[in-house]
């Protein structure tokens, strides 16, 4: 029997990015010779989604939604509801840290917390078979005698030869959607205890369940590109995991063979303290365009105790001065916001990124992430003033005397501005203000000039 399954994975007020999860179970339905279809709106449409739910006769809808889009992705689950009876699951890093939403949205038949690779896997199996759902690893599920009541499940071992996995699915997306910003993943799992970030909950969730960061072998991480560049043609890749530069001998023996077949210019993350002579050859001799490093607060003593980032601030100057030294464009990520931070905190970030001269840069305001270390002290704190925001760049969900919303608002809002303006005139900086003063206007009026 072959399903025709549904992806929903709202991206409101967003740019439009592949999404590597929806990607790789895509794959997995695929190889199993099931039908995939995926609704990721940027603006949601009531009325064309009610058609597409209705005139392809889906027999599984999957839901995926980080946390800022979560009240999107309920009030198309609840649509979902009311035009069909197919069961509706929900995953995805929101999913796993918030079980309870099972509990809270009725409409909702089970809930996976981590990995769904596997569990999808099994879902098919049943849902095929005529089978219920209990009983596998990793998926919650609502009581058939009582809706009211979830039955959790203990997530199962990790897999740990990403190697065995399907090529993931790209063509469930948009093309412009891939084209928007070509990447891939080729590992899973971050070994760095950053408290504003999941991780730390993904390792407790998995303790005992096997290797948590894993790489796909050099061979598969080519056939990988390979596939990827001979269907979209991008004039670039990002490649976003956590670790990509961590194993040096991986890394290459995979620049080696990428430099040979692929060629094309490539943009990757690392850390301040992987950065030295060695690897900026390497990234440089093999097409590296752009390496992206996390700063996120220019206060060495804030970054170490509250973000858990033990690197002090020469460790970042030297690794944007090597990297320069290299012809290496670099980019810069900023937070603003966090729980216990002050404005005085914020003017050394600002200072540091004017020291450092990053070719690109973002602030983000933080976001209390369900699941993160910091999310729990700032419940604890009393600091979460609730609701939900939309994206990294809009309002704090913060209420903090120490530093009031607007404050952190206007923090964001004049970071850009506070990097850009160091070497400019009078005039260009009048200029700059005038520009950003008629998009905040325009902004409010719903356009841009």
């Amino acid at each position: 029997m072959s399903l025709k399954v549904l992806f929903i994975y709202p991206t409101i007020n967003l740019d439009l990015w592949v999404n590597y999860g929806v990607a790789c179970l895509s794959g997995i339905l695929k190889q199993g010779g099931h039908t995939t279809v995926l609704y990721q709106p940027a603006r949601h449409d009531p009325q064309q989604f009610a058609q597409l739910v209705l005139s392809q006769g889906f027999d599984l809808c999957l839901v995926s939604s980080v946390t800022n889009q979560w009240p999107y992705a309920q009030e198309m689950i609840r649509q979902v509801r009311e035009l069909s009876t197919m069961p509706i699951i929900l995953g995805g890093h929101h999913a796993t840290s918030s079980p309870h939403l099972l509990e809270e949205t009725l409409e909702l038949d089970a809930l996976c917390v981590g990995e769904g690779d596997m569990v999808l896997a099994e879902i098919v199996e049943r849902i095929t078979a005529g089978r219920h759902l209990a009983g596998i690893a990793g998926l919650w599920i609502r009581d058939a005698a009582d809706p009211g009541r979830v039955i959790p499940s203990e997530v199962g071992n990790l897999i740990e030869d990403l190697d065995s996995l399907p090529l993931p699915d790209f063509s469930v997306f948009d093309k412009q959607t891939i084209a928007n910003r070509p990447s891939l993943l080729l590992s899973r799992g971050c070994p760095y205890n950053c408290s504003y970030c999941c991780n730390n909950n993904l390792r407790r969730i998995y303790a005992g369940k096997g290797t948590y960061v894993r790489k796909k072998s050099v061979n598969r991480a080519m056939q990988e590109v390979r596939s990827f560049v001979s269907q979209y043609a991008p004039a670039e890749l990002n490649f976003d995991d956590d670790t990509f530069v961590k194993d040096k001998n991986w890394l290459a023996a995979f620049l080696d063979c990428y430099r040979k077949e692929i060629a094309l210019p490539f943009n990757c993350n690392t850390r301040a303290e992987t950065v030295d002579e060695e690897l900026c050859t390497l990234l440089k001799s093999s097409g590296c365009a752009v390496v992206c490093i996390g700063i996120e607060s220019g206060n060495e003593a804030f970054r170490r105790k509250v973000y858990k980032r033990n690197m002090s601030d020469e460790v970042i100057v030297r690794a944007f001065a090597l990297l320069r030294k290299h012809g290496l464009s670099t980019y810069a990520f900023n937070i603003v916001g966090a729980p216990g931070e002050t404005y005085a905190d914020y003017l050394d970030t600002v200072s540091l990124n004017q020291r450092v001269c990053p070719t690109g840069w973002q602030i983000t305001t933080f976001y209390p992430f369900p699941g993160s270390d910091l999310h729990d002290e700032a419940r604890d704190k009393g600091y979460l003033a609730g609701g939900y925001s939309d994206s990294f760049v809009s309002r704090s969900l913060l209420k903090m005397k120490v530093f009031p919303a607007w404050q952190i608002r206007f923090a964001a809002l004049t970071f850009d501005y506070r990097l850009w303006s160091v070497d400019k005139t009078l005039l260009q900086k009048v200029r700059y203000i005038t520009y950003m003063l008629r998009q905040a206007a325009a902004a409010r009026l719903g356009r841009k000039i």
